[in-house]
């Protein structure tokens, strides 16, 4: 679940030469070799790629990274996933199709789309636990969906707004330059608000018969790796800390009635409210040993509305408090 393709570094080792730094420094502390670089066929650890863009944003005393590596390497989709987005016949048609193969391109990247009274958002996260830790790849990820709607466009995007859970990285002059719109930090999500109008526009390069024959393609690949439990796991992760993980709400990302989407579940054997417990055990006690999150962060993050909620559950689960776990843990 925790992978990305190697084309995810384009254009990061030139940006690092131009800083004076190596590129192999900064692979080689997470054991990823240089034939990775560049490689679509290749992939390796998500959680890694987040932490080598944070380190190297903070050994460059630039907060701007994510954002400049963005702008330089433009959408990166690469393979069948390119080729489905810009012979959509529409601009939303195009990322409508991107958000539901992604998955593709890897499975730790959850974006997902709200329709909102006069525009869409594009939301992103991902699988990984503390997302507002891990800015330059968040920034990263919502610039390429500003540079994806450029290129099925044909010409820039200009946003509505752009929202970030966390904190500003940087001036608001360099969101400016990079986003083209007002950014707003602190919110619930991290999306991109796009214009119906935009939305509604035809792509540039639409070729109906070369989307039909991609996306028959895509279909037969996803049927193929993907099952629906695994959908839904993902999912479970990205919705826990906005406190809106439920069979309901993840039923409608998925396009899904609630009810086909539990039956079909439960032919396979998946029990949504014992997968969301099990997820909730194995992040807590991730976050416990590996973060610095108070005991009602970490409660935030696992989507509980009450610390004793989770202080209840942690219990339940180790026979012991929080705090007392993560002295264990630390031991």
């Amino acid at each position: 679940m925790d992978t990305i393709r190697g084309t995810a570094f384009l254009q990061f080792g030139e940006l690092l030469a131009e800083r004076g730094v190596s590129l192999r420094s900064q692979l080689s502390p997470h054991r990823i070799g240089m034939e990775v670089v560049g490689d679509y066929e290749k992939k390796f650890s998500y959680k890694s790629l987040a932490q080598i863009f944070e380190g190297s944003a903070h050994a460059l005393a630039m907060p701007e990274l994510g954002l400049e590596l963005a702008t330089r390497q433009k959408s990166t989709l690469l393979g069948p996933l390119q080729h489905l987005a810009q012979t959509a016949p529409t601009a939303g048609e195009g990322l409508v199709a991107v958000v539901r193969y992604m998955r593709v391109y890897s499975p730790s990247i959850l974006f997902h789309l709200e329709r909102k009274p006069g525009c869409t958002l594009l939301c992103f996260d991902n699988a990984l636990p503390c997302i507002e830790e891990i800015p330059q790849i968040v920034e990263k990820s919502l610039l390429h969906g500003r540079l994806l709607m450029t290129e099925l466009l044909g010409v820039p995007l200009q946003p509505k707004t752009v929202l970030l859970r966390h904190q500003p990285q940087a001036g608001a002059e360099v969101y400016q330059r990079y986003f083209g719109c007002q950014v707003l930090f602190g919110q619930d999500c991290n999306a991109l608000a796009i214009s119906q109008r935009d939305m509604q526009r035809p792509c540039s390069r639409h070729d109906a018969m070369l989307h039909s024959i991609v996306k028959f393609y895509l279909e037969a690949h996803s049927h193929a790796d993907e099952k629906l439990a695994f959908e839904v796991e993902r999912h479970i992760h990205a919705l826990l800390p906005k406190q809106r993980c439920n069979l309901d709400e993840i039923a409608k990302i998925l396009g899904l009635h609630p009810r086909t989407l539990q039956r079909r579940l439960a032919r396979d054997g998946f029990d949504f409210e014992e997968h969301v417990d099990e997820i909730r055990r194995q992040r807590a006690e991730q976050l416990l040993g590996e973060s610095d999150l108070s005991v009602v962060q970490i409660a935030q993050e696992l989507g509980y509305r009450r610390d004793t909620s989770f202080y209840r559950a942690h219990q339940r689960w180790y026979g012991m408090p929080p705090l007392e776990h993560r002295r264990l843990l630390r031991d």
